[in-house]
């Protein structure tokens, strides 16, 4: 999304980028791997450049030990960065940003499940520093969403454009750098937005230069929080993200913690209009010197697998089954090749041949957890009622814990084996632990919600489900609603979330899915509805899901691996007979938890 004067993050893209004027294409070679300290870098370029450019991912990473001395920094999903010597290079990694003419594409930030991934292109580093904020902007995400359960969204917003315009050199990191110049005037050339409506507003809007002011105000709100007269250095910026953490209304935490909004606005225009910012100024930690970074040549092989791992989170699956079956002609015995040809078969539905392949990937490499996972979970030994099957998948997903302690998706799945087998104190304390480490998806905390429900603890329940409610949105709140509605308004003990008003342009229905079929974009899908089919009709793919279904986000498809799963939709009804209806949008749900036992003979059971 282009605005005028400035280059424009979108909060809810799962990919941000940044474009750059077209330059020369190469030819293909095996790439070079460079580790830093906390990063891992592959590059076709010089090894020079790409040390350079890991010690710029080092120094934002100690930008936030310095300022945040107790945040975790190293999220489950490790990063990967990218860094393709010039457009040529690029394209090959994204087509599609070639499409069209126009401005080309110069850095990018992919979130993912399993895998981060940052591009930075080597020739547009220097010409253009746009490219290492828009990057620092994402990453800055990723850590903050490590670190909180919830942030209003101009303090996500805010916080990850004052650390993305941070600026550095030799010797001192700059904290607190304002934006180019253009973006400033057109900051203080308009009236700012009152704080008290500003910080329960969307910052996206079709008005396009609203919208870029609400970026802007964020980025100034968090200065003046962080470096305004009175506001104690951050302190009561950080008490105030104490609070709403906790569930306080953000609005009163603001004035309790901050200030009146009256007081606080007035010198807020105050240090708007001042003539210079305050920056903080730290040293560069000593150990940051590139020439210290491990450099290896990778094979042909390693370097084919890397790049179809990377077309795998972007699901360009022509392109990704191209790489996958030059990695495996040039590196048979590869593990991420292997694992690369498991997600491919999988994806396309054949599940039997995926499982050799993540088999193989596993017996190639005893610490491949990724594909050690996928094994497991689509095995039919993890849907088993067998007593020797269930205790098989509980063995092997905690080994997939011993090779990565940090693995979300583990603790869910282990919880719902808990609970499967009655034992659900223990299955909350492992849905409460992937909550610890993944505090931002909002389906961990309705699972955990879920089995409190299970351990008779309704009011607790409630808790989980108004907290989810009244921040989420989308499929995250639908399934939040479902648990609160689900609790008798006697045992709630909590307020109600506030949540949009039902729409009469649409009708809802839940059930289980029956089938779905997909022809291009024409998707199709029948749920049996209280014993009745019925059947939905779309072009596209307007669909959620619950964070507790393991595939996430890099690998779920509404084409496969989705009958008997639980659906919710919503659609207008068809003007003919031969369907249900035309489809708006679909939410698919893990069901397993919810189809046990009541509560009160779950209580008994412990």
């Amino acid at each position: 999304m282009n605005i005028p004067a400035m280059k424009f993050v979108c909060p809810s893209a799962l990919v941000a980028v940044l474009l750059f004027p077209a330059a020369l294409s190469a030819k293909d070679r095996p790439w070079t791997e460079i580790r830093s300290p906390h990063f891992r870098l592959i590059t076709n370029g010089d090894a020079d450049e790409g040390g350079r450019v890991l010690r710029q991912f080092e120094l934002m990473r100690a930008t936030f030990e310095n300022v945040f001395p107790q945040f975790k920094l190293e999220a489950p999903a490790p990063l990967l960065i990218l860094a393709p010597k010039d457009e040529s290079s690029a394209k090959e990694l994204l087509p599609e940003f070639w499409a069209h003419p126009g401005p080309r594409l110069a850095g990018l930030y992919r979130h993912g499940w399993e895998q981060e991934y940052a591009l930075v292109r080597m020739d547009a580093i220097e010409s253009d520093p746009e490219t290492y904020h828009t990057i620092y902007h994402e990453y800055v995400h990723s850590l903050l969403h490590i670190n909180f359960h919830w942030l209003p969204q101009w303090v996500d917003e805010g916080l990850a454009e004052f650390y993305g315009f941070t600026a550095f050199d030799d010797q001192k990191i700059y904290l607190g750098s304002p934006p180019d110049i253009d973006r400033f005037r057109f900051l203080i050339g308009k009236a700012p937005i009152p704080i008290q409506e500003f910080i329960s507003s969307p910052l996206v809007t079709r008005d396009a230069d609203k919208t870029q002011l609400s970026y802007l105000q964020a980025w100034a709100l968090t200065h003046f929080l962080s470096f305004g007269v009175g506001m104690e250095n951050g302190q009561r910026f950080m008490r105030f993200l104490n609070q709403v953490q906790k569930g306080v209304e953000q609005k009163k935490s603001f004035e309790e913690t901050i200030g009146p909004f009256a007081d606080v606005q007035a010198e807020y225009g105050k240090y708007l209009h001042q003539t210079r910012f305050p920056v903080r100024a730290f040293p560069v930690p000593p150990q940051l010197n590139p020439k210290s970074f491990e450099v290896r040549e990778m094979t042909l092989g390693e370097t084919e697998a890397e790049l179809a791992a990377w077309h795998i989170h972007f699901h360009q699956w022509d392109k990704m089954r191209e790489l996958t079956e030059a990695a495996l002609a040039n590196a048979p015995n590869l593990s991420l090749a292997h694992e690369d040809k498991g997600f491919l078969l999988f994806n396309e539905g054949h599940d039997e041949e995926a499982l050799k392949e993540f088999a193989i990937a596993t017996q190639l490499d005893s610490k491949n957890y990724i594909a050690l996972f996928a094994q497991t979970m689509i095995s039919p030994k993890s849907m088993s009622n067998a007593p020797q099957d269930q205790q098989q998948t509980y063995d092997v997903l905690n080994h997939v814990l011993e090779l990565k302690p940090d693995f979300a998706p583990a603790y869910i799945e282990l919880a719902k084996q808990a609970v499967r087998k009655g034992q659900l104190d223990i299955a909350l304390a492992l849905s409460k632990r992937a909550e610890q480490l993944e505090p931002f998806r909002s389906g961990y905390h309705v699972l955990s919600g879920r089995i409190m429900f299970l351990l008779n603890r309704p009011s607790d329940a409630a808790a989980q489900a108004a907290y989810v409610a009244q921040r989420w949105f989308g499929s995250d709140r639908d399934e939040a609603m479902e648990l609160w509605n689900q609790i008798p308004a006697a045992e709630r003990h909590v307020e109600a979330p506030s949540v949009p008003e039902p729409s009469d342009k649409w009708q809802t229905a839940e059930g289980k899915v029956h089938s779905v079929t997909c022809d291009g974009r024409a998707f199709a899908i029948t749920l049996d509805v209280n014993g009745k089919s019925e059947t939905f009709k779309t072009n596209g793919f307007p669909v959620g899901f619950s964070d507790t279904l393991w595939v996430g986000a890099d690998h779920f498809s509404p084409c496969f691996h989705v009958q008997g799963l639980r659906a919710m939709v919503r659609y207008k009804p068809a003007k003919q007979d031969s369907y249900s209806g035309d489809l708006i949008y679909a939410g698919f749900r893990d069901d397993l938890v919810m189809a046990l036992k009541s509560p009160s003979a779950a209580s008994s059971a412990n």
